[in-house]
């Protein structure tokens, strides 16, 4: 299952920017292309959006935005991050790029060119010890 950060549970919506402040996820189901958009239950700690989109089932995640510690759990829990672009665009979109191989998988060999929590500090702020 492949989770994108979305805006809203509306109809069309947006892929987001944040991660775990995104007060929504799309669940991708890869075989059939369909989503369930689910509320983020751990919305305002990025964390704990990692640990439950694991929960959820996620075995893959895109992003905008996203920090050290929720990465860490991420890729600790088994998953695969792929870096989404800053900007946002529609769900549909998100999910044609996704499968369409172009993104770029993060590592944590390679996760220091690609992870930024967007905050004010530009560093996390999640209060984790990723060491």
């Amino acid at each position: 299952m492949l989770a994108i950060p979305v805006e809203t549970d509306e109809s069309e919506p947006m892929s987001s920017k944040l991660f775990g402040n995104a007060k929504f996820f799309a669940l991708v189901d890869p075989s059939t292309k369909h989503h369930t958009i689910i509320p983020n239950k751990g919305c305002g700690n990025g964390i704990q959006t990692a640990n439950y989109l694991l929960e959820q089932g996620a075995s893959s995640a895109l992003y905008g935005f996203l920090g050290d510690g929720p990465f860490h759990v991420m890729i600790r829990g088994g998953m695969e991050v792929y870096w989404l672009g800053k900007e946002t665009m529609p769900l549909e979109n998100a999910i044609r790029t996704a499968f369409s191989e172009c993104l770029v998988r993060v590592t944590p060999e390679n996760a220091d060119l690609y992870l930024d929590p967007g905050t004010n500090a530009g560093a996390c702020e999640c209060g984790c010890n990723h060491d």
